[in-house]
């Protein structure tokens, strides 16, 4: 969700990059199995539009889907680096900070975490303050009275807030220029208190993350009944981690589903030591356990654990978008895989690192970067796809459609379909969009565990009686997502089970319950952007979701289907 992360990576190619004879890709309007697609793709066109992203970049923070950035910025005439993080703001009354659309007024109302409710933190370093952003790009000011404002586009010295920090993990936004405190109920905000009110921070970020130690620039993963903090590259299940908030606290959960212990074992259940707050130093995130240390890594293996009560360098932590990564099963019903080199090839039968791979979506070329294990992305090489590239370019973006049943193409750069080679070598010189050749098997590696969100929130059951899921809850349910056992698995069939060992089914009316004593089959395709899915049910009809919250298995085509962040 719009997350506290890292920046994707710039859009921004040089020419000398983009080869003079590259043919645009071209792209049906509509696949057979009902994908609305863009029409044409051209190369300058995209080229154009990155350059014209890339030098807006300067004037205004763009945050990535999960709401963390990390940035050179310029404002007042000063290049500045700047953190951001995206989340909700909770006064004493259980009421979140609001900026109204109408009149950019704002108030303390909120009752659950949505876009009105969500504030960018930029954390000027230099300076050791913050601004707050509002999701209209305004920024939150107050005068020498106390008076708020939250309409202006420029971070001028009236929206400087230092932040403190009491006992309970709660914040105090400390006005820098007029040393007063931000507070107020409903429509009564000010900032004129002489002593802090307190704010609980809610993260806005889709849950499942990798966690980066700041220092170390390692990434935390599970390692038996220990998370270590060593992998350069998260790669696999095991380095999901599941962060979930609980009245002003929060859980990691590892891949596995256990619940992180402060002194740095895993446990089953949720208790008062698997709780942390969370605190900015530098910028960075903290975690602080309920004796009031702070989560740090120790040792070359870099175990996770808390130890120090004060935050320094060993306590700085990212939390990053976890990608989807994905296996390809081709045509020949051999992995797609990089273990004899760098040439891409379908002809391995186990699936090993080497043909795992992850999923980057560029939205200003809107096409995937495919990255490896050892950090390469693909590439076309003349006819040929090879895992070469160090950095993202035009000939890295793969058009990647969903032909139905879990199944994929992939179209290069020249506008040819990839297709294995007698050998297993990928080539790119497919003609047709329906050749059975082209088709690749989609099996998502990396979600063990998963939460589903839409734009109208997440899934989640109706009541705490009831078992039909419903789509606009503010608080997420962890879902298991299993594969059949002993059988081919040739359509990406995929089970989708509760925490009590209960299956999603389809009811009489076509809503979605958890109450299957035996599983019923669903498979998730991937859409052609934004790295989102949607979900075919084992009826033959797509899932559907109303703002209302109503989930049913009603849309016979899949671009009419909701789409689901995963």
């Amino acid at each position: 969700m719009h997350s506290a992360l890292r920046p994707k990576p710039s859009a921004k190619i040089p020419p000398s990059l983009i080869p003079p004879t590259v043919t645009h890709i071209k792209k049906p309007s509509i696949s057979q199995n009902g994908h609305h697609e863009k029409a044409i793709v051209n190369v300058k066109q995209h080229h154009e539009k990155a350059i014209t992203n890339g030098k807006q970049s300067h004037s205004k923070v763009t945050l990535n889907e999960n709401g963390h950035n990390h940035e050179h910025t310029k404002s007042n005439n000063l290049i500045s680096e700047k953190c951001t993080w995206s989340l909700g703001l909770i006064n004493s009354k259980g009421k979140y900070l609001t900026a109204e659309t109408f009149g950019c007024k704002i108030n303390a109302t909120g009752t659950c975490l949505k876009k009105k409710q969500t504030w960018t933190i930029i954390y000027n370093i230099p300076n050791d303050c913050v601004y707050l952003q509002s999701s209209l790009n305004h920024y939150l000011s107050t005068d020498k009275y106390g008076r708020l404002k939250c309409d202006g586009h420029d971070m001028v010295d009236d929206c400087r807030f230092q932040l403190e920090y009491n006992q309970n993990g709660q914040w105090g936004f400390k006005s820098l220029t007029y040393g007063m405190y931000l507070g107020g109920d409903v429509d009564q905000l000010h900032c004129f208190s002489k002593t802090p009110e307190w704010w609980s921070p809610h993260l806005a970020l889709y849950p499942q993350i990798n966690l980066k130690h700041a220092l170390r620039k390692r990434y935390a993963k599970l390692n038996d009944d220990e998370i270590h903090i060593d992998d350069i590259i998260p790669w696999g299940s095991e380095a999901i981690l599941t962060v979930e908030y609980f009245d002003g606290q929060y859980c990691i959960r590892s891949c596995n589903g256990y619940y992180f212990h402060k002194d740095g074992k895993l446990i089953t259940k949720k208790t008062h030591d698997t709780l942390f707050t969370i605190e900015l130093f530098k910028g960075y995130l903290t975690f602080k356990d309920c004796n009031h240390c702070y989560l740090t890594a120790i040792g070359p293996l870099g175990i996770m654990t808390t130890r120090n009560k004060i935050a320094g360098k060993d306590e700085q932590f990212l939390l990053e978008e976890s990608k989807q990564q994905i296996c390809l099963i081709a045509p020949n019903g051999k992995h797609v895989s990089i273990k004899q080199g760098v040439d891409l090839s379908a002809n391995q039968c186990e699936k090993d690192n080497s043909s795992i791979f992850q999923l980057e979506y560029d939205e200003h070329l809107e096409l995937y970067h495919i990255r490896t294990y050892n950090n390469k992305y693909w590439k076309l090489e003349g006819h040929g796809v090879q895992a070469t590239a160090d950095k993202r370019s035009i000939e890295t973006g793969f058009y990647i459609q969903s032909t139905g049943n879990g199944h994929v193409t992939f179209q290069a750069s020249n506008g040819k379909y990839i297709i294995p080679h007698a050998t297993g070598h990928m080539r790119a010189i497919g003609e047709q969009l329906n050749s059975m050749e082209s088709y690749f098997l989609l099996k998502f590696i990396n979600r063990p565990f998963c939460v589903f969100k839409c734009d109208f929130g997440y899934v989640g059951y109706r009541n705490k009686q009831s078992r039909i899921l419903e789509c606009n809850k503010s608080m997420f349910t962890l879902f298991t997502l299993e594969e059949p056992i002993g059988e081919i698995n040739n359509d990406g069939v995929v089970y989708l089970k509760g925490s009590d060992g209960m299956y999603w089914e389809i009811l009489s009316d076509l809503s979605i319950s958890v109450s299957g004593r035996e599983p019923t089959k669903f498979i998730l395709e991937l859409c052609p952007a934004y790295s989102r899915i949607v979900i075919k049910a084992s009826n033959g009809m797509y899932l559907h979701a109303e703002q209302n919250g109503i989930i049913q298995a009603s849309c016979e085509q899949s671009r009419h289907a909701i789409q689901w962040e995963f």
